[in-house]
């Protein structure tokens, strides 16, 4: 399916306002004729002619149907001042309705905009999260907010402004046809080779605007890179080497710019060039059939030249709807590369939607590969031949050295990846067999690094689900979580707003909110990235007596980065490179001298230096 044609599949549920953007454009486009063909009896009486044509025709029938009553031969005063008051008039009721016709277009395209933004963003929601690791946040955020926006360009050109301009060539056109048929051919000669003029230009235009929008996402990449780094950037002094290589992608985008500038600039003229010598042609073939062959007169003659200086514009504009629009269908091709995207629901085979969780959680030789970032590069391996079984109560630890796999083990959990090979069960079901909702009902994930949104802290709690839950179970999970005593004494306690990010929060506040959030979802798996890391002593306290909470009657899997923390678990699985090479107690894993023993030597410093740098 073309890309014009999926752009107005966005247009259909808003046919009613097309219509009517339709039907006053063409009624304007029929008065702005009828308006200039008032000019043939005006000047009939001004040079003591006849007032109506005599010929017959179109043209001549319309105007004894509508003011042959108003035309009286002995006056020509009052015939003239009754063509100026008819004019008027027409004109008047003209704009009437193209102010109609754009409130209308306005109303249309805006609206189509908000279904097709709504759309993307619905869209992503259900992509899976391998999907954005592999686009850049700078790339999304243009695509959504900018290149749709840029689309409606689509609908206003094609839709309103060129409804109304066809419409008036149109209505123009017949006119002329029945003034002279002869000069009217000739006109049309030019239209064809106008448009067959612009193609070469038009193909450049589109690839031009395809590079626009790419290098927009990246610049816009590099501005939220760098907000989100600005306490780094300071601290490294290294705001000098940022700028300068923004100034290398600014000048990037702005060289794209101007070279799309040029090309847009350039259909203009050629156009404006051709459509001038047609009327100059016409003026001098015209002369001669008023002069020599008689077959036209001052007064039609005069009037066909206005009405084909009029038909300049809308055919100025016609000629530049496909310029304006490849712009608009490069960014259609950019948002409908995120729709094409094939989303989780789509990929989703589950037939379990409702699962229960009551003996294990097993791992049978599991592998992963994360794909290649480039076509000459390999994949990259991240787990091999994982075999394990964690048992329903079970807190289980996954450490390791950085790469080793840990993070990536427990993404399979909710399916945020799948396997390449071997399988993830629950209670012996694969978990490829529960529909998506349905197992990730079953899990809690409290991550290192809490994500909180610029919304209150009611709705940062329940995540969407504000009416499931009463204010008193809110309020017990925050209890549970140590989180109640600093909610309350925010401004508006749980109806406080917490500004984008949680800014206005410290670290272990934010901790507390997150695990609060998971005690509330009460969900029987638990994934938890320690979550004590980077905290003052009081704030790893209040923190970790929380988690204490949070664990009880849980099947738990643990990111361990600080060893002490997981000491008490039941058992711990050691990964390197994507492989599980020791798993035991603390103790047990301690006394076999492994891996393991040899993490917590560097982390207690009970080992000779020498030793540590060679482990690490």
């Amino acid at each position: 399916m073309s890309v014009y044609r999926r752009s107005f599949a966005f247009v259909r549920p808003h046919v009613g306002h097309m219509i009517g953007v339709m039907a006053a454009n063409l009624t304007a486009a029929i008065l702005d004729v009828f308006s200039f063909t008032l000019l043939i009896p005006f000047l009939n009486a001004l040079f003591d002619q006849p007032p109506l044509p005599t010929r017959p025709g179109l043209l001549s029938d319309v105007l004894h149907a509508t003011v042959g009553a108003l035309l009286d031969p002995a006056d020509k005063m009052g015939s003239l001042r009754n063509t100026i008051a008819l004019i008027l008039i027409a004109v008047t009721l003209k704009n009437a309705f193209v102010w109609l016709g754009g409130q209308l277009g306005a109303t249309l395209q805006e609206r189509v905009v908000r279904d097709l933004r709504g759309a993307v963003f619905g869209h992503l929601l259900r992509l899976p999260l391998d999907w954005f690791t592999r686009t850049k946040a700078g790339q999304i955020l243009t695509r959504v907010q900018v290149d749709t926006g840029t689309m409606k360009q689509v609908i206003t050109e094609l839709v309103t402004r060129s409804i109304l301009s066809g419409a008036q060539v149109l209505a123009t056109i017949v006119a002329l046809f029945s003034l002279s048929w002869q000069l009217t051919l000739y006109a049309l000669i030019v239209a064809p080779a106008i448009i067959g003029a612009l193609q070469p230009l038009l193909r450049r235009l589109r690839r031009g605007f395809r590079r626009v929008g790419n290098e927009a996402g990246e610049l816009t990449s590099t501005v939220q890179e760098t907000v989100a780094g600005m306490r780094l950037l300071k601290a490294y002094r290294a705001e000098p080497a940022q700028f300068a290589h923004f100034t290398t992608l600014n000048e990037r985008y702005t060289k794209q710019l101007i070279k799309v500038a040029r090309l847009v600039q350039l259909s203009q003229p050629i156009t404006e060039t051709l459509g001038t010598i047609v009327a100059v042609a016409l003026l001098w073939i015209g002369a001669q059939q008023v002069l020599m062959t008689r077959t036209m007169n001052g007064a039609d003659l005069i009037t066909f030249l206005v009405l084909v200086i009029r038909l300049l514009q809308p055919l100025k504009q016609l000629s530049q709807v496909p310029t304006l629009g490849q712009q608009s269908l490069a960014s259609a091709e950019r948002v409908f590369e995120i729709l094409d995207a094939e989303s989780e629901t789509a990929r989703d085979r589950g037939q379990i939607a409702q699962p229960t969780f009551a003996e294990s959680i097993t791992f049978e030789d599991v592998s992963f590969s994360y794909p290649p970032l480039t076509p000459d590069e390999p994949p990259g391996v991240a787990l091999q031949g994982i075999r394990f079984t964690a048992r329903k109560g079970e807190v289980i630890a996954l450490v390791g050295p950085s790469g080793a796999g840990k993070s990536t083990l427990v993404d399979l959990l909710p399916r945020f990846i799948e396997p390449a090979r071997g399988t993830v069960r629950i209670d012996g079901v694969d978990t490829r067999e529960i529909t998506l909702p349905g197992l990730r009902r079953l899990m809690g994930i409290v991550s290192q690094d809490t994500v909180l949104f610029n919304d209150s802290v009611r709705a940062n709690l329940t995540i969407g689900r504000a009416d499931q839950f009463s204010h008193a179970q809110v309020e017990a999970a925050a209890r549970a979580a140590n989180a109640h005593g600093f909610i309350s004494q925010l401004p508006d306690g749980y109806d406080t707003v917490l500004g984008e990010r949680g800014t206005r929060l410290s670290g272990g506040q934010r901790q507390r909110l997150a695990i609060a959030r998971a005690l509330l979802l009460d969900p029987p798996i638990l994934v938890l990235d320690e979550a004590t890391s980077a905290l003052d002593t009081e704030s790893e306290r209040l923190v970790q007596e929380a988690i204490d909470r949070l664990l009880t009657g849980r099947t738990v899997f643990v990111i361990a980065h600080r060893l002490s923390t997981i000491a008490h678990a039941d058992r711990i699985l050691v990964l390197d490179a994507g492989r599980l090479v020791e798993q035991g107690s603390h103790a047990t894993l301690l006394a076999a001298g492994g891996l393991y023993a040899r993490l917590h030597a560097m982390q207690f410093r009970d080992r000779p230096l020498d030793d540590v740098m060679l482990h690490a």
